[in-house]
């Protein structure tokens, strides 16, 4: 039998990337980050990507991976902030997986990201808190209206895993029963 895939997004610095590892490790699954994947492709860090390519071809290359991991089951996917702004990356996720939404406020995404802000194309050059509000709000009505389910992601790692988790035992149709299982043991 098998599973959907629990594919995570939100804003960055929502916890994407160690959310989805730690939720892979609990349900024995694969994990796969796309920003990491298209690194991994093109042999290119992202902000390179993004220098040399600008926004819309670096969402075209983020299409191509989203395409590529959307053909697998049972994995656990950490997107890009921007990856479920485009209704083909959506239609493609959601034929064999969820979406989960780690939602936090602008407070706490600025507080994780004020040293990172360098490496993140779209926050870098600008004050940081208005870039971050900008995104935030350019965001917010997309991400909600995709969502397959939305998990505070402002409170501790581990509340918010374990929310992921309970998501997906609840779901029914996410789990194969060995992993169900393997949950609740």
């Amino acid at each position: 039998m098998l599973s959907r895939n629990l594919a995570l997004y939100g804003m960055m610095g929502a916890g994407k990337s160690t959310v989805g590892r730690a939720v892979a490790d609990r349900l024995g699954r694969r994990f796969a980050d796309t920003d990491t994947e298209l690194e991994r492709w093109t042999g290119r860090p992202i902000p390179e990507l993004f220098l040399a390519h600008g926004e819309p071809g670096f969402r075209d290359l983020e299409r191509q991976v989203v395409e590529e991991l959307a053909g697998f089951h049972d994995l656990v996917l950490a997107l890009g902030g921007g990856t479920v702004l485009r209704d083909d990356n959506v239609a493609s996720l959601l034929l064999t997986g969820t979406l989960v939404e780690l939602r936090t406020t602008p407070e706490v995404l600025l507080e994780r990201l004020r040293d990172e802000a360098d490496g993140r194309p779209l926050l870098a050059g600008e004050d940081l808190e208005v870039r971050l509000r900008a995104t935030y709000a350019e965001r917010e009505a997309r991400y909600a209206a995709v969502a397959d389910v939305t998990v505070d992601a402002g409170r501790a790692i581990d509340e918010v895993i374990a929310d992921v988790v309970a998501f997906a035992l609840d779901a029914g149709d996410i789990l194969t029963p060995s992993e169900h299982e393997q949950v609740m043991t």
